[in-house]
């Protein structure tokens, strides 16, 4: 990961919601420095937990945010929507070059190896070896959900040429603004308006990832005259939804602390980041449910292309533009 589709030095970093489609381009990762960023909402049913619905609306709206953002033409890395993304650790011959393991792992696959989808793309990372055998990270996607997206944005007249995963984004925007600890067992929780994506990370290396479907109404989320989105639905509903995403994160949790590390490693840091409305009350309750720090990325540490400090929603984007510009 990432996945490298095929190479103009401006590069357009995009990302595809299912309520919104939101783009950063920046000039330089060191000093960060962010030249421009765009957001555009998108009605229900173009998008739908990742899977392109109406791709001729999409491709529509995507050539208006071309036109408005001025980047007709650019380079283009996206991001694979995380309901698509598997993170898996396999074993492979101790004796097979690095080069040999892409080779081997496609011939195992409906065999010894079994993903949720048919014709994936991957990539690999080599862990380690073991016991006679190479400890291998797999991170693979469904080839027909990235061709999807690679369609829209050539229509669109981009050049897409990265397709990224917004765990890995994200953590690379954590450590350029040197927040991120190689040591510490961190669980990454990006929580947005329609979904929970939970990662978790040491050593720097993606170890795990799984994705929380939010069982709410999109329609009941509605704008303030601030402009900001507010639950218009039952606020039980609301309450007993996100009660539940907390008991998933608590069965994550143990499952990292029992089952793969036998009781002797624990999550001891949590990093919160996505776009939920009420991402305070989120964070709050993190805090009163898990006695280690619960950071989150500082807007006032980002400072947008009108010198104001950057919105949340635009982390993503942000942390997929530091794949590519140096």
């Amino acid at each position: 990961m990432p996945f490298r589709l095929f190479g103009n030095k401006r590069v357009a970093n995009i990302i595809f919601k299912d309520h919104a489609i939101r783009f950063v381009e920046i000039r330089s990762s060191s000093p960060l420095n962010i030249r421009l960023e765009g957001e555009r909402e998108l009605p229900p049913g173009i998008i739908h937990e990742g899977n392109i619905i109406d791709k001729e609306s999409l491709i529509m709206v995507l050539e208006e945010c071309v036109d408005e953002w001025k980047i007709k033409g650019l380079d283009v890395q996206f991001i694979v929507p995380d309901y698509f993304i598997v993170v898996r650790t396999v074993e492979v011959p101790y004796d097979l070059r690095d080069d040999e393991i892409k080779g081997y792992l496609y011939l195992e696959l409906g065999t010894t190896i079994h993903l949720p989808f048919e014709d994936p793309i991957f990539d690999i990372f080599v862990l380690g070896t073991t016991e006679n055998k190479k400890n291998v990270l797999l991170f693979a996607a469904p080839e027909q959900i990235i061709l999807d997206y690679v369609e829209v944005l050539e229509k669109a007249k981009l050049k897409p040429i990265v397709a990224d995963s917004s765990a890995l984004s994200l953590y690379r925007l954590y450590t350029n603004l040197d927040l991120a600890r190689p040591k510490d067992h961190l669980m990454m929780i990006q929580f947005d308006m329609t979904m929970v994506n939970v990662s978790l990370f040491h050593e720097d290396i993606l170890l795990f990832n799984h994705n929380l479907v939010l069982d709410l109404n999109v329609l009941l989320w509605r704008k303030n005259y601030k402009g900001e989105y507010e639950w218009k639905g039952e606020q039980e509903d609301l309450v007993g939804q996100l009660e539940d995403t907390y008991n998933e994160i608590d069965r994550i949790m143990n499952f990292y602390r029992f089952s793969l590390h036998h009781g002797n490693q624990e999550v001891n840091r949590i990093l919160l980041t996505g776009d939920f409305p009420y991402f305070d009350e989120v964070k709050n309750r993190l805090v009163e449910l898990y006695e280690i720090p619960v950071d989150t990325i500082r807007s006032s540490v980002l400072i947008d292309s009108n010198g104001q400090e950057l919105d949340r929603k635009y982390h993503l984007p942000l942390g997929l533009a530091l794949k590519e510009v140096k």
